[in-house]
């Protein structure tokens, strides 16, 4: 018999290609270390506008769809609820409103745009309200699928060094694979970010807050505040800089009168522009790893193409293959 698909990690990545392989009705096992990465901090955030441009990803619609429908399957198996729909306000400073607001009048902004308005909290700033929104509860999700696929005798906790020979594998390593170049020499972008989990009874905020950094809901007056980036020094956890920073992001997006529960840090695994790569690398061997900040959004199209890839022999987009991936790097210097 041949052996069951081990899928190696279980980060974002790793989660929801079991899932993908799990509604496909194909034996695998999960196999991870424990250890904790990025997706184990995430806040899991989606939304249509982003970026200092105010830009909209062609494919954003149709993704989002794809997730929300993807993590709502989830939930009735997990019988836990992980996908929260959120409306988001972008916070336009003065300065820049009058160039940006253009964005959200016409093109793709438009069609998310819910209200443009003036608020109180930010009297000198434009707030414009938007729809489709969402917030996946990330580590609860991990937590989750962790213990359904242990009951059901899919899940191994130890660790894997290398291929084993005659068996198919998915490497799903996220920014420890990545810095370690496992299984395939890398040529990564990674990015250090902390985030803050605070208690504000006082700021009574239900939307997600964008614009200058982030602030979302996450319980009963419970919210995570980010993120910092830093491109070096990966082994650095929580500092105090980068405490400095998001306790400013927290007082200007809700408010001084807070209390800190938690200070995270983590390795966000970016490869190219923050898109993601899968496909295979030897025969047998298969990679899915840099989800980026966007991993929320597109872990379940990219697990699903990955999954039907290897099922059904249908070829990858090239805006996925890990071999158009490399074939596109530039030459080392």
């Amino acid at each position: 018999m041949k052996p069951p698909i081990t899928v190696v990690g279980m980060g974002l990545a790793g989660a929801c290609t079991a899932w993908q392989l799990w509604r496909r009705g194909v034996p695998f096992r999960v196999v991870d270390s424990g250890r904790l990465g990025s997706s184990h901090v995430a806040a899991g955030l989606i939304h249509a506008v982003t970026g200092k441009q105010c830009a909209v990803a062609e494919d954003f619609a149709q993704r989002r769809e794809e997730a929300e429908r993807f993590y709502r399957a989830c939930e009735q198996d997990l019988r836990q609820a992980i996908w929260h729909p959120l409306e988001v306000i972008r916070l336009l400073r003065p300065a820049e409103a009058e160039k940006k607001l253009k964005k959200f009048v016409s093109g793709p902004a438009a069609a998310w745009v819910e209200q443009i308005t003036q608020w109180e909290r930010w009297p000198e700033d434009v707030a414009v309200i938007l729809r489709g929104g969402a917030r996946l509860d990330v580590p609860m999700f991990l937590q989750e699928t962790r213990e359904f696929f242990q009951a059901h005798g899919c899940y191994e906790k130890r660790e894997v060094k290398a291929a084993v020979a005659g068996e198919t594998m998915i490497f799903c390593e996220g920014a420890q694979g990545l810095l370690r170049g496992h299984p395939v020499a890398w040529r990564h972008r990674c990015a250090r970010g902390e985030i803050l989990t605070v208690r504000a009874p006082a700021w009574q905020q239900r939307r997600m807050v964008t614009g200058r950094g982030w602030l979302v809901p996450v319980g009963p007056d419970v919210y995570k505040v980010g993120s910092t980036y830093a491109w070096d020094e990966f082994q650095r956890g929580p500092t105090a800089e980068g405490l400095e920073t998001l306790r400013n992001i927290a007082a200007e997006l809700g408010g001084e009168d807070y209390e800190i529960i938690a200070h995270d840090a983590g390795v966000r695994p970016i490869l190219r522009q923050s898109q993601p790569v899968a496909g295979p690398v030897a025969p047998g061997l298969y990679v899915f790893n840099g989800l980026g900040s966007k991993g929320s959004l597109y872990a379940p199209w990219a697990a699903e193409r990955l999954v039907r890839s290897i099922i059904d022999g249908d070829p990858l987009e090239s805006a996925l293959s890990v071999a158009e991936y490399f074939a596109k790097l530039p030459p080392s210097a």
